[in-house]
């Protein structure tokens, strides 16, 4: 992902910004499985959208976001937005790789965030093409869903274009902090229902032995495999293949972030440009990629 222009308070009200963490130190601290990052993985490389919420502060959610952009395709172009008075000077679509609007959040806390108009306009580029990722506040899905249409009165046909909405759940115990990526679900455009957006849980995380539900039940699996123009065991194999890559990088010692995005780069990705952007049902297939160990050159 190259930027076109510079971050402005990308960590917010931080005095000194925090060390980024990479997705599997993520993974290390439990915050999500494997295979929940492999979904975030199968979805960014098609230029898929997505609102990262929490309620609390310090909960993890530009640190999240951050580390599931490694996923964006190397091609793709971020603008990072500023806040009050925000002008979108964004690079025109090329119709091949995805543009992302990064914006660090939208609340109405700090003038460096985006709210009212501005988000709104977000919200308009979004539905006209552009790629999505952002953070705000809220405990669930159905919060944010307030947030994006009540208190923005952002329309219900430009939030369907937001793939991914994601909610982190912060806790205590045993004097350490516990953060888990507590629901995920996959938002897309619905005209026949009459809402405008249709939405489903495509994974959770279970407290009571503190494992993640990922894309269990077929409707699942055969929604989001529509969205990517694959047939639903194509996603699925791919799914499992990507999960296994990261579990070795795990098992490897490649935490650096600039290391993981390497790996994930040399993964063979084989996604069309027809793909980056992908409209429900069209039945395509795409060739099944070989099997690929993460190159032993990033072991640490």
């Amino acid at each position: 992902m190259r930027a076109v222009n510079q971050p402005v308070a990308w960590w917010g009200y931080h005095w000194s910004p925090p060390e980024p963490l990479s997705i599997i130190e993520i993974i290390e601290r439990g915050s999500m499985s494997p295979r929940l990052a492999a979904l975030f993985w199968l979805g960014l490389e098609r230029g898929a959208s997505i609102m990262v919420a929490a309620d609390p502060p310090t909960a993890g959610k530009t640190a999240t976001l951050t580390a599931l952009l490694a996923f964006a395709p190397r091609e793709s172009l971020a603008y990072f937005t500023r806040g009050l008075g925000e002008t979108f000077d964004l690079p025109p679509l090329n119709g091949s790789n995805p543009t992302y609007i990064l914006v660090n959040e939208m609340t109405d806390h700090l003038a460096v965030y985006t709210w009212g108009r501005y988000a709104r306009r977000a919200f308009e580029l979004l539905a006209e093409g552009y790629s999505l990722a952002t953070t705000t506040h809220a405990d669930t899905v159905a919060g944010v869903l307030d947030i994006l249409e009540k208190d923005l009165r952002i329309p219900r046909q430009q939030i369907a274009h937001l793939t991914f909405v994601a909610t982190i759940h912060l806790g205590y115990g045993n004097g350490r902090a516990l953060r888990r990526m507590s629901e995920v679900a996959f938002v897309q455009p619905d005209g026949d229902s009459g809402e405008a957006l249709q939405l489903s849980t495509v994974a959770a995380w279970n407290p009571r032995d503190d494992s993640f539900r990922v894309l269990e039940s077929p409707e699942q699996v055969a929604g989001l495999a529509a969205w990517a123009r694959m047939p639903p065991e194509a996603l699925l194999a791919e799914l499992a293949q990507r999960e296994e890559f990261l579990r070795t990088l795990q098992q490897q010692g490649v935490r650096d972030p600039r290391a993981v995005q390497e790996a994930v780069f040399s993964y063979p990705q084989e996604v069309s440009p027809e793909g980056r952007r992908p409209r429900p049902a069209s039945g395509r297939s795409r060739r099944r990629p070989a099997r690929r160990r993460p190159p032993s050159a990033h072991r640490r």
